[in-house]
């Protein structure tokens, strides 16, 4: 049964899952996995190979989605 609750109704547009930038570090086509660098040094082994290494993922749910632009990136503490 649909909602009337419009708020839930808003929520339900969004896009689930957390969603990050990552440089990717090494690709291991044979597991179909690789390995990338995040911001803060941490690095995480995910599911896809189509970012080659040294170029820039979309991270989505422990899984590459896409290429993502290299863009300046500042970090500013208020």
């Amino acid at each position: 049964m649909a909602t009337v609750n419009p708020w839930k109704r808003f929520i339900g547009l969004l896009p689930g899952g957390s969603r990050t930038v990552g440089t990717v570090a090494n690709v291991n086509n044979a597991a179909g996995t690789s390995t990338v660098t995040l911001r803060n040094g941490v690095q995480v082994v995910v599911q896809g190979t189509s970012v080659g290494a040294g170029q820039k993922a979309f991270i989505t749910d422990g899984r590459i989605t896409g290429q993502a632009p290299s863009l300046p990136q500042y970090d500013i503490e208020v």
